[in-house]
């Protein structure tokens, strides 16, 4: 189950690497362009480590690009574009200008996640922790390890572990997430409890059972004094005319012999607002449908719809009215 889990980050990765071929990503913000081409660069670099690290890994990701269909670039944008959003607006709250008080990211499950770069150079006191099975960790911090880009953005890693990465700022570092020990003690290591501390979890708590998961959501919330959980995550659907989770189910154990013990127990905005300890009045959530419509721009909306040929918009807005983005604060 563990390593079925794992690859699913080859799925995100490839979505990702999909919808910059595409043009989807990075969104287009004018007076940005510097930060845009460093996006692609850096993503780039990183598909080029993987075929040189693992090539079955980037076998994986290239079939997939070359399959990936234009709703799964719509979903990809917007699970982006939403979670940059979502962090950009927790710090801005939180690192005032000309300020040196810390702040720190702990990035849960975080595969081949690359937001830390840019966020580390764009914010001076920033910390980020990111965490993930020990295979997940040994790949990444090798083609950390083995390109300059990387090392330039990040500085060279001072780590002398097997798997890792470590600077004064940055630590990739591996952790079962249902071992609530081994997660204490890495957070009692590596972060500090009164930091202002933003917890990102992409498609993680939905792999894990519901006792673990809320182990694990009780164990960062009391750990931290202050602090604001983000999570994207699939939901089955409440509505017994709603087939989308039990599909979905099905096809995961038949083609990837994959679990989702909670899709079907946190099913809507509303059951899902119930895995953390401050719904329901300090947590929102918002389906990626409800953002495409809410938040996109009306000419990002355009923009989006010259890159590729879409006449599912009823596959498109069922699809994304099946996954979230959470926030969770606590203080």
């Amino acid at each position: 189950m563990d390593r079925a889990v794992q690859e699913t980050d080859y799925d995100a990765f490839s979505c990702k690497v999909s919808a910059i071929a595409k043009h989807y990503l990075p969104r287009q913000v004018s007076g940005k362009e510097k930060e845009e081409g460093e996006f692609v660069q850096l993503h780039m670099a990183y598909a080029q480590g993987l075929k040189s690290v693992s090539r079955r890994a980037y076998s994986k990701v290239d079939r997939a690009v070359q399959s990936a269909q234009p709703v799964m670039n719509y979903g990809t944008y917007l699970r982006s574009v939403a979670i940059d959003e979502a962090i950009a607006c927790f710090l801005k709250e939180h690192v005032k200008s000309g300020a040196e008080a810390p702040v720190q990211v702990v990035n849960l499950g975080c595969g081949s996640d690359l937001r830390m770069t840019q966020m580390l150079s764009q914010v001076p006191h920033l910390k980020w922790l990111d965490l993930d099975f020990k295979e997940s960790v040994a790949l990444k911090s090798r083609i950390l390890e083995n390109n300059p880009l990387f090392q330039r953005e990040l500085g060279p890693s001072e780590s002398v572990e097997t798997a890792g990465y470590l600077t004064n700022r940055y630590c990739l570092t591996s952790c079962d997430l249902n071992d609530i020990a081994q997660v204490a003690e890495i957070l009692k290591k590596f972060t500090t409890q009164d930091c202002p501390t933003l917890v990102l979890s992409e498609c993680v708590l939905c792999y894990m059972k519901s006792a673990e998961s809320k182990a694990l959501i009780n164990c960062i919330e009391s750990f931290y004094k202050m602090g604001t959980w983000i999570s994207y995550d699939p939901i089955g659907g409440d509505d017994s005319a709603d087939k989308f989770g039990k599909i979905m189910q099905t096809n995961l154990r038949e083609s990837r012999h994959l679990e989702m013990p909670t899709l079907m127990v946190y099913n809507s905005p509303e059951k899902y607002a119930q895995r953390f300890n401050t719904a329901p009045h300090s947590t929102s959530i918002v389906t990626m449908w409800q953002y495409y419509v809410q938040s996109v721009p009306d000419e990002e909306k355009m923009r989006l719809k010259t890159l590729q040929f879409l006449d599912e918009i009823e596959e498109l807005e069922i699809i994304l009215s099946h996954y979230i983005l959470a926030e969770a604060s606590w203080r």
